[in-house]
């Protein structure tokens, strides 16, 4: 019998037709076996929905409990044919909700034991460390996974992989009994594994029974008031323990209907997570800090769809992963109630909870608007039944604090892990007498209440992601200027700030009182910022060098972050900050170069005004983007300037051509003597050139322009200079390319007159990567030596796409790339547009456009009209292209594309670079789709991902 088909949702009614709506007894199930056995057979027609990561429109794919027991009982049967013996662990590496679900639930029907893998580090040494140390954990090594995984891990030896799409072909044969099960699960069985987390340190494995998942999702769900008229919908990975335990399971306890979305959906368009919350009646969601502040500053954006949706059935937004900023909540609320056009009322519960609890254990449900909150971040509540918490002198672990005041938090229950896997030390270092497990958390509990105030453990959250802290330390020991094992870097969060940040403090090996400290210090203090910014995407939020005298060891010869950060607070190192700063405006003012001429006064006042400085502090030297301009900032600036200098256009590739306020001073006095004239074309923008490594040299996508590669550029300051090209035409008197051959024939040359010898690095973006492809070629038939080629998601047959484009494509095509649509909206758009004429398709697109991106770009319909014009003739540059011949090596970079599954697009579109490579392609999974990887949410892991590949071409 063929598996269940999935198939969308209509317009029947998303939750269940069924007619049993009571709450479930929590009190029946004793394994998760009893759990899907229960739910199918009290609410067989309840739905489970899927909305997934190549999913470019509101489609829901669903399948009932019943359809989704016979799915995975079916795949449980055919993972009897591998012949592993009962218990055997298989690490579950699979990037989709429902085949995550689907895996996990075959694993225990079958009688496996799952673990749930995260995504793999791109770093190919950490990967393959990481993989090497679970084999090792559990002495064997069974995956299963998709082809995409099996991609990811196939140059580690060893490994027995099970390819998902071959087990559900497997399946097909199969058709057991509703309750098959291959073993009898006992409430103390071993039921599911999960990885600590951390993105640097290797991790602890984490043993859950049936016991401690059933005792945890009890207790949740009464916390939550679920009955099986809820609707949940969750976007949290269901290889995290919130996805899978608190938003699967525990729904699923009690009957409720569920809906999973992959994040980058609701990321690519937070508008849908209201569209779905509408449509779906969705009552209880769950949304980290981080992204319940950017839902809220894009979903500020659309003034013009407020009241437009029905929000009135939202009752409970969980939110945990960091602690939640008590403004963000708020304004989050008060978002959601103009967007409504009913009335809203829901509460938003922050929580307390880890991969040993079985994530949330501790809740705090509030109505942030009716009640305003105490502190800064909200308070994080009270256990859930059954779950116990106290707070402990750190130094002891067992003595008491008393109420109100902080110490270490310890929680006890029956939903805390029996014990980490293989790891015996690991196991018995984290409980104390009486089984309070040590959360590594520093915490207040008054009146009952719990709120956080640090933290002990090695770990920094950024964005909702954990970072090991002795790894970066381990990196920043080796910086000239640090003395070896004099520095610790601890986590900090600032009043005011979403996310947490930290602090170094460092023993310099250098005399802070000597002739030459001031240049020393601002050295060693950049090469700190730029190596954080490398590892962890986030530079320090201070840097404390304090004498090796001065710096106290515990009697271990350890240095205490919390005694480090105490003093801080209690400004005990003031001197120290002050030397720092003494030092460092030393350093400055020997580069510093007051500005001098009237313009130069006034951008160092425009520049004042971008980074809250005084005039005074910028220097006629100061580099725009060096010292933290971003694409969005050098827009204002050209907005300011226009306005001040009364010129009609100060070009923005002018700015970034001319980025020290000196050097942009008298272009803009050029301007101001000749007005608006035709330069030159020279196709190459420097976007930053500090560094000593090799130039890398970036195409332009086929819109043509740069600035989207601004962000990126920023990482790889002090490290190697980073070129943009730009397509010709833009400017008055530029004629567009009329050919492929025309356009490398002009880049090849500008690289060499950049750059006058090898070896080179060459990429492209999206269009631009044939473009690379081709300009390395002619490189290489120069006799240079090519040793990097990196092609950002782009196959290399692009002729039938561009055959596909007509105006009207290509025009919505460049507004969704520019943000002035939705990528939905632009897919929608094309046929009713067509019928109209080119400057009414303008018009149309123009009234949509959000207002302040218009601001932002600095459009007008004229210049809109001439980009799709230029857009256009770079697509006509590729209607005939055919790729022939190599280059000597080639990294391609794949993120999710615009139509299709990534799976599909790597295979069929992507793998066929393979054909035009003298040496190995890499193929490297980057975050984020086509149109948003070098949006600022994904270019720092894309920038880590990137430089990793430079390195391993030895550049």
């Amino acid at each position: 019998m063929a598996p269940i088909a999935i198939a969308p949702t209509t317009d029947t009614e998303f939750v269940s037709r069924n007619l049993k709506t009571s709450v479930v007894s929590p009190l029946e199930p004793n394994t998760l076996h009893d759990v899907i056995a229960q739910a199918v057979d009290r609410y067989p027609l309840h739905e489970l929905g899927f909305i997934t990561s190549s999913a470019h429109d509101s489609s829901i794919q669903t399948k009932t409990f019943s359809a989704f027991n016979q799915y995975v009982r079916n795949l449980a049967r055919a993972m009897l044919e591998w012949g592993k013996p009962t218990g055997s662990v298989v690490v579950v590496y699979l990037t989709e909700h429902e085949d995550n679900m689907a895996a996990v639930w075959a694993c225990l029907l079958a009688g496996y034991l799952p673990c749930l893998q995260p995504a793999l580090s791109a770093q190919q040494a950490h990967k393959e460390g990481h993989v090497a140390h679970i084999k090792n954990l559990f002495g064997s090594a069974t995956w299963l996974t998709s082809e995409l995984g099996a991609e990811h891990i196939s140059t580690i030896s060893g490994l027995d992989v099970h390819l998902l799409s071959e087990l559900k072909a497997s399946a097909e044969k199969f058709t057991v009994a509703a309750d098959w099960v291959a073993y009898e699960a006992k409430p103390d069985d071993e039921a599911i594994l999960f990885l600590t987390s951390g993105s640097t340190g290797f991790s602890k494995v984490v043993v859950h029974t049936h016991r401690t998942i059933l005792a945890a999702c009890r207790a949740k769900g009464q916390s939550y008031g679920l009955t099986s008229e809820s609707r949940v919908l969750n976007w949290v990975g269901f290889d995290h323990v919130a996805g899978s335990l608190e938003m699967h399971i525990t729904p699923l306890l009690y009957g409720a209907s569920q809906l999973h979305v992959h994040a980058s959906a609701i990321l690519a368009d937070p508008l849908r997570l209201l569209r779905l919350i509408d449509e779906k009646s969705i009552d209880l969601a769950f949304a980290p800090n981080f992204l319940l502040s950017k839902l809220t500053r894009d979903l500020e954006k659309r003034t013009d769809l407020y009241g437009c949706f029905d929000l009135s059935s939202i009752k409970q937004i969980n939110s945990g992963g960091e602690a939640l900023v008590s403004k963000t909540a708020q304004a989050f609320a008060a978002m959601m109630k103009k967007f409504s056009k009913n009335s809203v009322s829901f509460l938003i519960s922050p929580g307390f909870g880890m991969t040993e609890t079985c994530a949330g254990c501790i809740y705090n449900p509030v109505d942030v608007l009716a009640t305003e909150p105490a502190h800064e971040f909200l308070d994080l509540g009270r256990p859930v039944n059954g779950c116990e918490m106290r707070i402990v002198d750190p130094a002891d672990g067992v003595t008491l604090r008393p109420n109100g005041e902080n110490g270490e938090l310890q929680v006890r229950g029956p939903m805390v892990f029996v014990r980490y896997y293989n790891n015996v030390e690991a196991t018995s270092s984290s409980f104390v007498e009486g089984g309070w497990y040590r959360t590594g958390d520093v915490g207040i509990i008054e009146n009952g209440v719990m709120r956080l105030s640090g933290r002990i453990k090695d770990t920094l959250i950024v964005h909702g992601v954990s970072y090991g802290i002795p790894e970066l330390e381990t990196y920043l020991q080796t910086i000239d200027g640090v003395t070896y094992s004099f520095l610790a870097a601890a986590p900090y969060r600032a009043p005011g700030q979403e996310t947490e940040s930290f602090i170094i403090f460092y023993s310099p090996t250098f005399d802070l009182d000597g002739a030459d400290a001031s240049a020393k210090l601002f050295a060693t203090h950049r090469a700190l910022r730029d190596i954080s910014v490398k590892m962890i995407t986030l530079p320090p939020q201070l840097i404390i060098p304090i004498p090796v005298n001065q710096m106290e060891k515990t009697t271990l010869g350890k240095l205490s972050r919390a005694h480090l950060i105490s003093l801080f607070k209690q400004g005990q190192l003031a001197k120290h900050i002050v030397r720092a700063e003494e030092l460092l405006s030393q350093a400055r003012s020997v580069s510093f170069v007051a500005p001098s001429t009237e313009t130069e006064k006034a951008l160092a006042k425009i520049f004042a005004g971008i980074f809250n400085l005084a005039d005074s502090e910028v220097s006629a030297s100061d580099n725009f983007f060096e010292i933290g301009g971003t694409s969005i900032d050098a827009i204002r600036l050209k907005r300011e300037g226009e306005e001040y200098f009364g010129l009609p256009d100060i070009s923005a590739i002018q700015i970034l051509k001319h980025p020290v306020l000196s050097s942009l001073a008298n272009y803009i006095n050029s301007l101001l003597s000749k007005g608006t004239q035709t330069e030159e074309y020279d196709p190459i923008v420097p976007l930053q050139l500090s560094g000593n490594k090799t130039p890398i040299f970036f195409v332009h996508p086929g819109i043509g322009e740069v600035l989207i590669f601004v962000n990126l550029a920023k990482y790889f300051h002090n490290e190697r200079p980073f070129y943009a090209f730009r397509a010709r035409g833009f400017d008055a008197g530029h004629p567009y390319f009329t050919s492929m051959d025309e356009m490398v024939t002009c880049y090849a040359a500008a690289v060499k007159k950049t750059q006058a010898t090898g070896p080179y690095a060459i990429a492209g973006y999206s269009y631009g990567g044939v473009v690379a492809f081709e300009v390395a070629k002619r490189l290489e038939a120069m006799g240079d030596e090519v040793k990097f080629v990196g092609l950002v998601n782009i196959p290399p047959h692009i002729a039938p796409r561009m055959n596909e484009i007509d105006w009207t494509s290509g025009m919505l095509h460049l507004s969704s790339f520019l943000g002035l649509v939705s990528k939905h909206d632009a897919d929608d758009l094309a046929p009713p547009l067509r019928p109209l004429t080119k400057r009414e398709q303008l018009e149309f697109v123009w009234k949509m456009a959000p207002p302040e991106r218009i601001v932002e770009l600095q459009l007008t319909l004229e210049k809109l009209d001439k980009w799709v014009d230029l857009a256009g003739s770079l697509i006509d540059c590729g209607l005939d292209y055919n790729p022939s011949g190599s280059v000597s090596a080639l990294d391609v970079f794949y993120a999710i594309p615009f139509a299709g599954t990534k799976i599909d697009w790597l295979n069929n579109q992507l793998k066929p670079w393979s054909g035009f490579s003298r040496g190995e392609v890499e193929y490297t999974d980057v975050p984020g789709e086509h149109h948003t990887l070098m949006d600022l949410e994904h270019v720092p892991q894309f920038q880590k991902t990137f430089r990793g590949r430079l390195e391993a071409r030895g550049l």
